[in-house]
């Protein structure tokens, strides 16, 4: 009885961590080049994830983990996915305008951005 009591609490606790883990990580495929903060980035597959005291979001290229970006975070209404990524649309090219995963989302991260001018575009993530 003792043995089956100690399995349950450790799959317990098991679980609690993946689902923590699912709630802030995420992988964003992004089929195109973008800026943020005056620098270019790739297209290609991204990890979002947030630090331990969820205040700050990190997003990762995979094929090239040293080129990240990193933003203090706020609470926001909870997404529909694991993670949302929106783009301001300027002619041929996308400006990172914000990262949400979960219930935390980072401010407006494209200083030009206008609010009702241009196009928006968002890119979900799993």
């Amino acid at each position: 009885m003792r043995l089956t009591l100690k399995a349950f609490i450790f799959s317990s606790a098991a679980l609690c961590a993946t689902a923590s883990f699912a709630a802030s990580a995420a992988r964003v495929n992004l089929p195109f080049n973008f800026t943020a903060k005056g620098q270019s980035y790739p297209a290609g597959t991204y990890d979002v994830s947030m630090n331990e005291q969820r205040n700050f979001v990190t997003m990762a290229n995979r094929a090239d983990p040293g080129n990240q970006i990193t933003w203090m975070v706020s609470p926001a209404e909870t997404a529909k996915s694991p993670a949302v990524i929106k783009f301001d649309v300027m002619g041929s090219g996308y400006a990172l305008k914000s990262i949400q995963i979960g219930d935390k989302i980072t401010p407006n991260l494209d200083p030009l951005s206008k609010p009702g001018l241009g196009a928006t575009t968002s890119i979900s993530g799993q």
